[in-house]
């Protein structure tokens, strides 16, 4: 009986001083900042430590996992998306095609201008060189909205949330950048490219920064119907220009004026017109006359995962959806299929709240709990998922390669991670090659927030930020366990 008692006290102890050592490192964060996280062991499948892990909290993008994994079950490693140029061989004699040719687009987050124009050149190699018809552009892939509910309104004229439609091109964004007039020194200058489809106005100031922080004058957008946005407020004075991206409101309208200046650059003449088809249409019988293919889905995780790009996880979130249920994808399918694709692999995924594939929605719930069941099955099945590779890497790669919070040799390549941050958040999971072997992490920071005093002190930026000293000193813990 003592030998039982003797072995059971040195069992626990060691536990709850580590629980205890991880409590230590909660003061280093501001007052009211809400943290979960859990510590697991996998060789012996048991938690090290945890901390209102089973609370929901906003995940950011560290909600790409759940997409990855999802996609990788139902879509499988050979999957590409295939967008489509349709139309009858048989209708095609005098160089014409004799009726309506359609392009049928899937969601490809890759699909470019040149990819377009290289599709319309391989249709003029069939002899086409006239269409008898109108050019059909159908996005019937994707149904509902081409934002997710949730989202910030503010954030949509910005490229990393550009919409989630079955119509892609160019990602749905367009580059430019704002300039100090030299002339007078008083306008900033805009400059777009002259092939872009859009229209863009700029009335901004150029101020000094005190006249900035007096008016509380910022660099504002605002988004008209169509693709015509104003660009309006304030900026300083600054060498280099400025970069900016917009994300296209209307994809259909700006693939169809892409589309008509690539058939007159190919020299194919359109009878009719370009329209938008938005539903299937089982009624006409037509031929692939032009195929293009993405790159393979393992491909796109390793740049959605090690880039958190929110347009491949949106769309493939889609497409699992439409995948799934046999039917058009949108936001409410996908969310549901994801679910059932996990609770098929033993995740059950309980209360979370999925709104999109890519956590840019604030509707987002989950909790560390919940996270760490989908990280331990990714872990665990590796060997066919092949999805640990696409984490980004301590120091060396992707989101992870400047992340102020594990610098150092001590974590430089110990720490592969997918990040989920936004305002007020600042999320982490991966795995940790410790001292005693792997440990797998779910870490959430939520309500984030420093006092006015705090954010000016110099302490509160760059590696001696609140956020980044935690985290050094939670993955230290973790490396010296």
């Amino acid at each position: 009986m003592l030998k039982r008692l003797v072995c059971f006290i040195f069992f626990v102890v060691p536990v709850n001083l580590l629980a205890d050592q991880f409590q230590d490192l909660h003061p280093l964060l501001p007052k009211g900042t809400q943290l979960s996280y859990q510590v697991f062991n996998p060789a012996s499948n048991t938690t090290i430590t945890k901390q209102q892990s089973e609370t929901l909290r906003t995940p950011a993008s560290m909600q790409k996992l759940l997409t990855a994994t999802a996609a990788k079950l139902q879509l499988g490693e050979d999957f590409t998306y295939q967008t489509t140029l349709e139309g009858e061989f048989t209708k095609i004699k005098n160089n014409a095609h004799r009726g309506d040719i359609r392009m049928r687009f899937v969601g490809d987050p890759t699909l470019s201008r040149s990819d377009i124009s290289t599709m319309l050149n391989a249709l003029k190699s069939l002899n086409i060189e006239r269409i008898k018809g109108d050019f059909i552009i159908n996005s019937a892939h994707f149904s509902g909205y081409q934002w997710s509910n949730g989202q910030p309104w503010n954030d949509l004229g910005v490229c990393y949330t550009s919409p989630s439609n079955a119509i892609i091109v160019n990602r749905n964004c367009v580059f430019g950048n704002l300039s100090v007039n030299a002339s007078d020194g008083k306008k900033a200058r805009l400059f777009i490219p002259d092939h872009e489809p859009v229209d863009i106005s700029s009335d901004v100031d150029v101020v000094t920064s005190k006249q900035k922080a007096y008016t509380f004058c910022e660099l504002e957008l605002t988004r008209n119907s169509g693709n015509r946005y104003h660009l309006w407020g304030c900026m300083v004075p600054r060498k280099n220009a400025l970069a900016l991206s917009f994300a296209i409101n209307d994809p259909f309208q700006y693939t169809q004026q892409i589309i008509a200046a690539e058939l007159k650059r190919q020299g194919i003449k359109l009878e009719g017109d370009i329209i938008l088809e938005q539903t299937h249409w089982p009624q006409v019988k037509q031929e692939v006359l032009v195929l293009h293919h993405s790159p393979k889905l393992d491909e796109l995780l390793q740049i959605m995962m090690k880039k958190s790009d929110n347009l491949i996880a949106d769309s493939l979130f889609k497409t699992v959806g439409a995948s799934y249920f046999n039917n058009s994808g949108n936001f409410r399918n996908g969310a549901k299929a994801v679910k059932n694709i996990l609770e098929k692999q033993g995740i059950d995924l309980q209360n979370a709240y999925i709104a999109d594939g890519s956590g840019l929605s604030r509707h987002n719930l989950m909790s560390a709990d919940l996270f760490m069941s989908v990280l331990n099955y990714v872990y665990k099945n590796d060997d066919k998922l092949n999805l640990l590779s696409t984490f980004a890497v301590a120091g060396v790669d992707g989101t992870m390669k400047y992340h102020r919070g594990l610098r150092g040799d001590l974590l430089k390549g110990k720490v592969i991670a997918k990040t989920g941050s936004m305002k007020g958040v600042a999320n982490l999971l991966g795995v940790v090659e410790s001292k005693q072997g792997p440990r797998l992490f779910v870490l959430m920071l939520n309500g984030y927030n420093l006092t006015e005093e705090d954010a000016r002190s110099p302490s509160s930026r760059g590696v001696k930020a609140p956020k980044y000293r935690f985290e050094q000193a939670f993955f230290e813990q973790i490396m010296n366990e």
